[in-house]
């Protein structure tokens, strides 16, 4: 079919706006790692049969929301998800209880830890940050604010829209806590502001007509296990297991950060050394963000919540989430150093009355799942649908439950910039911040219960009618089915084929779901159960959250327990009764991810085509990719190619290099099992780089999108074949990757930029600068990527370093071109020291002859003609490869921006050159424009 055509049936340029013609109906679609179904779902709208497989109970979940309930039950959810989503923050509103712990007018209270000063006696709150507002748009500031505390402990709101209005013009120095606004009227509004007691005298410094505000830097450094007593102004360092204090570590004793110290006391109950403290409260008026000092009366509701908390788990409440976190997460790939903070039970993630309203909150959908289904009785539903419906509304819920949740706890943080509160699962892991959000259910603010409602209601709009047969969609058009599934991708067995496979599947080192969805999944275990005799039992979802042993249902506790050795990951925290932990979770995750190939050609149609989506740089991924599909699997791989491009704004980034997309690989079955010699295949490798790499250029693919996209082809040819043999035997994987695949990926790129420049006219010092200067610009770039280059050139990064071809930077290793100089690289000063800097002149090799000739395009066309017949003399072919080189890069700059980015007068891409920072790349224009003799 033709490519604008499929696209157009497809209705792409439109999004998800429209649904698209279902153009295979009656294929069936399998994702054996669906995560939250974003492939299921546009299968669906295709008209394909789906299944969509899950392994954790959380994500299963989620899946069936996606897309399970609103096919089944269409636009009547969106009614009774925004209903009982009204009742219940209604019911909380009126609560009595919640009523005496929260303002109404107060959306977020930011509070921190307290610990008792070993020196003074006196409370002193751990501050991460003083700032509350320091928001910027492109031009200038729009709103500058932020807090002091006072000795007595005392907090003041310093808010400068408050005393000036406008502040853009304010200068901020974030390193040196400054902000300075110049002017005789800034200096009459702070006159006027302490006049009236908005502020204190200490509080500014006036010098002239400046105005000179300085913001308290946090006085809590944990990576120095230090806090400052904003008391006494002493030093608060370390503390043995019986509350001494000692500033320096004293040998032969353990001791412990104080802070550490303090909140393990804490959640041990001990609270003679740390509590929680609110600071301020922030209020919303007319669209706008008050600031308030938090007052005694507010830390006294959270006092009063805390001895509400303290009879439900004396009582052993069942709603209260005492589960174990994974006592192993302490290092990567997931940190959960709140562990180390005594933070080892999910239910000391909240305080007090965050704690308190979460579980009203559970309590009342329970309570909706309950009404609703004898509601749909009453009219007339059958057990079953009506059991499934009030599941399906009591899911929503909780949903948007657990987004408020995620934007309220102690370890989330208030946003600066954008003056929210941020996500607890933000990163990687869970993080220990000392600015945390408390925040109010019922405000129409980013992080409440109201919000997360409304965007839940908007986004079940959506889903329902792009899938219920209510609208005249895709379901009208056909009969086409979702099955989800909770099941384990590495031992699948659902009796059925599939036409197609389509899945992303998980790398070495992926997020540890496992452990960190845990933080969801207690809530949601609890929401979507009932309560008898002071236990948890099943009610929905029971099989997520229980499992049948004999005749009994027995709670699944947590994720982690019962499925951290199942999860397709590198987790060496999950092997720590192993002495090699390390090596035991490399050889699990490789194991489990052949076991998935092997499980999903199984269920692989003899015809039908498997999908992978791989956006991965380590070599070791793609390693075990190979390993898994072909050898292990024996799939090969039919099409490759790179999907979607980096920024349109920018064709290289400045900075860490990172693959922006994911490489598209399909695999099928093979036909056939044949052998093939290395050296039969060396040539036809190169012929395959260079044949795909024209073709991603042609497309605008550029960077790493084209480095994985050639070497994936270069892939496809290599598992075309059983295996590749050498006279000493069958190479490894790893062999046929180092030694072929990526020499040809390498060769087949530079062979494409300009046909007329043979790989072999190139040293291998000239391939590498090259291919660096193609794929990577000015970047630095990633361990892995040298690897993969100097593997491709045959040369070393040591040797690279010698020869002042590569230069490390802060530890990390770049490019040693006249891109370092900046803009000075087009000044002809600069750049010949930069010449004498490298020992250019000693001409080395080609890179030396370059920069030479490079330095001399500044000069004129005449200086360039002279200094290239001189260096001819002695060094003819260093010369000839040096203009090569700049003639390469030159046209290959000049071709990715017309076509990525469609600029094509020669002037504007210079412009655009020199604003991303490829200085160089005008310098070898300038070279190659010399070189013909034209006008400079």
């Amino acid at each position: 079919m033709n490519v604008n055509k499929f696209k157009s049936k497809i209705r792409l340029s439109e999004g998800h706006k429209a649904n698209p013609e279902p153009m295979f109906m009656g294929k069936k679609l399998l994702d054996p790692f669906a995560g939250f179904g974003s492939i299921p779902l546009e299968g669906l709208r295709l008209g394909l049969d789906v299944t969509a497989v899950e392994l954790l109970p959380t994500a299963y979940i989620f899946l069936k929301a996606v897309l399970e309930y609103p096919k089944k039950f269409g636009r009547q959810l969106v009614k009774d998800v925004e209903k009982w989503g009204n009742w219940i923050t209604e019911q909380l509103k009126n609560d009595p209880e919640i009523r005496e712990l929260y303002d109404d007018d107060v959306a977020v209270y930011i509070g921190t830890w307290e610990v008792k000063c070993p020196h003074c006696g006196r409370w002193t709150p751990a501050v991460g940050n003083f700032w509350l507002a320091r928001v910027k748009d492109e031009k200038s500031y729009k709103r500058l604010a932020y807090m002091k505390v006072e000795p007595n402990g005392e907090v003041r709101i310093i808010d400068l829209n408050e005393i000036f209005a406008d502040v853009s013009r304010a200068k901020v120095s974030t390193e040196r806590g400054e902000i300075v606004l110049e002017g005789k009227g800034y200096v009459e509004k702070v006159k006027k502001a302490i006049e009236s007691g908005k502020i204190k005298e200490e509080d500014v410094k006036i010098e002239g007509s400046k105005v000179v505000f300085r913001v308290p830097k946090p006085n809590i450094e944990a990576r120095k296990s230090q806090l400052v007593c904003l008391s006494c102004g002493n030093v608060i360092k370390y503390v043995d297991e019986d509350g001494n204090h000692y500033i320096e570590k004293p040998r032969g004793r353990d001791v412990d950060f104080y802070v550490k110290f303090a909140l393990k006391k804490y959640h041990e109950g001990d609270e003679r050394f740390a509590r929680q403290r609110l600071l301020v409260k922030v209020k919303v008026k007319n669209k706008d963000l008050i600031f308030e000092p938090a007052t005694r009366e507010d830390n006294e509701k959270l006092w009063k919540a805390k001895e509400k908390v303290r009879e439900m788990l004396e009582k052993g409440d069942p709603d209260v989430p005492s589960e174990k976190v994974a006592y192993y997460q302490l290092q990567p790939p997931a940190n959960f150093p709140t562990l180390l903070h005594g933070m080892d039970t999910w239910d000391k993630y909240f305080n007090p009355r965050q704690l308190l309203t979460l579980i009203k909150i559970v309590r009342l959908i329970r309570e909706t799942g309950k009404r609703i289904e004898e509601e749909k009785l009453k009219e007339g539903w059958s057990e079953e649908k009506a059991f499934e419906y009030a599941e399906a509304v009591a899911t929503y819920l909780s949903m948007a439950m657990l987004r408020y949740m995620d934007f309220n706890s102690v370890t989330n943080h208030w946003t600066i910039s954008w003056l929210f509160p941020n996500q607890t699962l933000a990163s990687r892991g869970i993080t220990m911040n000392w600015n945390w959000c408390d925040v109010y259910f019922n405000v129409d603010m980013t992080g409440t219960f109201k919000r997360f409602l409304r965007s839940q209601i908007r986004a079940l709009n959506y889903l329902t009618s792009a899938l219920s047969s209510s609208q005249r969609t895709l379901a009208d058009f056909t009969e086409n089915s979702v099955k989800v599934l909770q099941g384990d991708a590495t031992s699948l067995n659902l009796g059925e084929k599939f036409d197609v496979i389509v899945t992303d599947p998980p790398y070495a080192d992926d997020v540890p779901y496992t452990e960190l969805s845990d933080f969801y999944y207690v809530w949601l275990k609890r929401a979507l159960s009932d309560v008898e005799n002071g236990k948890l039992v099943p009610r929905f979802h029971k099989e997520a959250f229980f499992k049948r042993i004999g005749p009994k249902w027995v709670e699944i506790k947590t994720q982690w327990q019962e499925f951290a050795k199942k999860e397709v990951s590198t987790n060496p925290g999950r092997f720590m009764e192993d002495g090699n932990k390390k090596e035991k979770a490399v050889q699990h995750f490789e194991n489990l991810f052949s076991q998935a190939f092997v499980a999903m050609r199984e269920h692989l149609k003899d015809d039908g085509i498997l999908v992978t989506y791989y956006a991965h740089t380590d070599l070791e991924s793609w390693i075990t990719l190979i390993e898994a599909g072909w050898r292990k699997a024996k799939l090969q791989i039919t099409r490759a190619f790179p999907l979607g491009t980096e920024s349109s704004q920018r064709v290289t980034a400045r900075g860490k290099m990172a693959l922006d997309t994911s490489v598209v690989v399909v695999w099928r079955k093979k036909n056939e099992e044949k052998e093939v010699w290395a050296s039969d295949l060396e040539e036809i490798l190169t012929e395959v780089g260079v044949k795909s790499a024209k073709e991603f250029l042609s497309y605008g693919h550029h960077g790493l999108d084209l480095l994985y996209g050639v070497m994936a082809s270069v892939l496809s040819e290599v598992t075309k074949y059983k295996a590749v043999k050498s006279p000493k035997g069958e190479l490894s994987v790893r062999e046929i990757l180092e030694r072929y695949v990526y020499p040809a990926t390498i060769n087949g790129i530079v062979g494409a930029i300009a046909e007329d420049v043979k790989a072999e006219m190139l040293s291998r010092e000239g391939i590498f600068y090259t291919a660096y200067k193609v794929l990577f610009g000015n970047a630095k770039v990633s361990p892995n990527d040298i690897i993969l280059l100097t593997l491709a050139t045959a040369v070393d990064s040591s040797s690279l370093l010698k020869l002042e071809i590569l230069k490390k930077v802060n530890g990390e290793l770049t490019l040693y071109s006249p891109d370092l100089l900046g803009k000075k690289a087009l000044d002809t000063r600069e750049l010949q020291k930069f010449i004498k800097e490298r020992d250019a002149e000693k001409y080395r090799n080609a890179i030396d002859v370059l920069h030479v000739l490079e330095h001399a395009s500044l000069l004129g066309a005449s200086r360039v003609k002279e200094i290239k017949e001189e260096l001819k003399k002695n060094h003819p072919t260093e010369v000839e490869e040096a203009i090569a080189i700049a003639r390469l890069v030159a046209s290959y700059y000049k071709n990715v921006y017309s076509i990525a980015l469609g600029i094509k007068d020669e002037r504007e891409i210079m412009k655009r050159l020199e604003k991303d920072g490829l200085y160089e790349v005008i310098l070898m224009d300038r070279l190659i424009k010399a070189v013909r003799g034209e006008m400079l």
